[in-house]
């Protein structure tokens, strides 16, 4: 798997763009744009995880930010600003992650 892969359908290999792939979880499917196939997420436990830990991540970091800031530079203003940018970084990061490692697969219509 090379580093520049990212979502491609399996039929017929067109790239999914990013926005209809954010917008892809573990219960919806979308089309593809080329060739009309139906695609879902086929590594959904892995998904799943990885969504559970970042919200934990990204709450945590936007309740502690405020504390932290008013114990080490005494401004929670700053600490919440802080908190508020690490978790964004945080859910880009793990959005982009998924984007280029997220194994998709052709739902059968019958």
């Amino acid at each position: 798997m090379s580093k520049n892969q990212t979502a491609c359908c399996p039929d017929c290999g067109s790239r999914i763009s990013f926005k209809k792939f954010v917008m892809l979880n573990n219960f919806s499917a979308t089309n593809c744009e080329c060739c009309n196939a139906r695609i879902e997420i086929s590594n959904r436990d892995k998904n799943a995880i990885m969504a559970g830990i970042s919200g934990f991540i990204s709450a945590a970091s936007i309740i502690m930010g405020p504390f932290i800031g008013e114990r080490s530079i005494q401004s929670w203003q700053a600490g919440l600003l802080g908190g508020i940018c690490f978790a964004t970084i945080l859910v880009l990061y793990i959005c982009r992650y998924a984007y280029r490692n997220s194994e998709l697969n052709r739902i059968c219509s019958t």
